[in-house]
């Protein structure tokens, strides 16, 4: 909600939040609204700075700057704003009392030279006061969306400058906020409340969480999912609305029951992965596990996701996201690739068949890199399929290296390759008959590759 300026009668010409400066103005039930403030606070459990913050700069502003107050003129204007059984305080009593004037004016003084002159009239109190609701509802939300904003700002150097940011400050900084969620609105963010979600499980990067389908909040968590992540999860054809579009297919199945959704995040409520399992009556299949913008998710998840497999788990097959970011099912038979429940879901380096292994790798070189010391079998099948890949090995078989050198032109082999050849003698040497250049045959020791 906007924020409202004050009246015209509180504040003529509102200065900037950083020049702005707390307005006199004689409330009568100031302690009250103090009191009020406090127990506010105290009810909502704040720690001591906010609560500090809240009877300094929040009731200086309430007191000084909020619009919704009642004028208080006369006995009757109080006690129609405070209501009949509050007792007017004495000391109000007194400063409303009607005052005569104190010299005459000149008419009158005329009028008593000629006949007897009318007696003054008393004089209403010149002075206003005012009267603020302590409950009143805009203030009482006023102070609750500062007091979120503020906490939103721990462990900012906000936080530590508390106590020298003036109300007026701390509504522009809200402002500004409040503007770009607008902005980012506009492009289909969403906020999230956390309403629709569920722990699952804690990994070691953070919690994996699954969204309620039942839930009311599930389309805005899925937009605000779909905003960070980049993908089509939560893009919805009505921004306002959501619905229709890629989002109505995923929101409807989830809230049917027929797909369950997930994701991974980290501190700040920031998503990594997203996952969606499709139920079946045999048990969960894997749908989809993403990362940003629809890639694979990178190394540092795999962990997080391996647990979560190992975890619900998923019935055991083959799946392209899943091996694309290195994780497979293992059957425990070793020649057995086809669909089963009896096996593992491992990382790529920690596959024991050979054949399958070949048969993972066939598809995602990509993962070549994470092998301390790829299998001989691995490397040639690389330098036989994707000899562009050579490059992301750690270590390099003398055998394939030699095969590569002879096979591949020298613009082609990986970097290592290429220095070797430059700095190696050009030397020929004669094996059964055909000439070899020494370089094809030198020893190869490779730095390790970033994984």
């Amino acid at each position: 909600m906007p924020i409202p300026t004050p009246p015209p009668s509180t504040s003529p010409s509102a200065p900037p939040a950083a020049t702005a400066v707390y307005l006199p103005r004689d409330v009568v039930n100031a302690p009250e609204v103090k009191a009020a403030i406090a127990r506010r606070s105290a009810e909502r459990g704040d720690d001591a700075d906010m609560a500090a913050w809240l009877l300094n700069h929040f009731f200086r502003w309430a007191i000084g700057s909020f619009g919704n107050v009642l004028p208080v003129q006369s006995v009757a204007d109080y006690l129609a704003a405070a209501g009949p059984d509050k007792p007017l305080p004495e000391w109000l009593a007194k400063q409303l009392l009607p005052r005569a004037p104190a010299v005459q004016d000149k008419d009158n003084k005329d009028k008593s030279k000629v006949g007897k002159a009318e007696p003054p009239a008393a004089e209403a109190s010149s002075k206003t006061f005012y009267y603020l609701d302590p409950e009143h509802l805009l203030l009482v939300d006023r102070e609750r969306m500062l007091v979120e904003f503020l906490r939103s700002r721990r462990g900012t150097r906000l936080e530590q400058k508390l106590q020298r940011i003036t109300c007026f400050m701390a509504m522009a900084l809200w402002e500004q906020e409040h503007q770009r969620m607008q902005a980012k609105r506009k492009k289909g963010w969403v906020p999230s409340s956390g309403l629709a979600l569920k722990e699952l499980l804690r990994t070691p990067n953070g919690v994996i969480f699954e969204f309620i389908g039942s839930h009311a909040a599930l389309r805005e968590e899925m937009a605000y999912e779909s905003f960070h992540m980049q993908h089509c999860l939560g893009q919805f054809a009505n921004l306002k609305k959501l619905n229709g579009g890629y989002g109505e297919q995923y929101a409807s199945a989830a809230q049917s029951g027929r797909l369950r959704l997930f994701t991974l995040r980290s501190a700040g409520n920031l998503p990594h992965v997203t996952i969606s399992l499709e139920v079946h009556a045999d048990g969960l299949r894997v749908d989809q596990i993403k990362g940003k913008q629809n890639r694979h998710p990178v190394r540092k998840y795999a962990d997080d996701v391996l647990q979560f497999l190992r975890t619900l788990p998923p019935r055991g097959e083959r799946h392209s996201d899943c091996e694309g970011m290195g994780l497979v099912f293992e059957p425990e038979t070793a020649d057995d690739t086809s669909t089963t429940t009896q096996g593992q879901w491992k990382f790529v380096t920690d596959v024991r068949s050979p054949d399958f292994l070949l048969s993972v790798m066939s598809g995602n070189f990509h993962l070549i890199e994470h092998f301390e010391q790829p299998p001989p079998a691995l490397q040639w099948l690389l330098l036989r399929i994707a000899p562009h890949e050579l490059a992301r090995l750690r270590q390099m078989d003398v055998a394939v290296a030699a095969a590569a050198r002879l096979t591949l032109p020298a613009n082609r082999l990986p970097p290592s390759l290429q220095a070797a050849s430059s700095e190696a003698p050009a030397a020929m040497m004669e094996i059964e008959g055909i000439s070899l250049s020494a370089v094809v045959c030198a020893p190869l020791q490779l730095g390790a590759a970033s994984p």
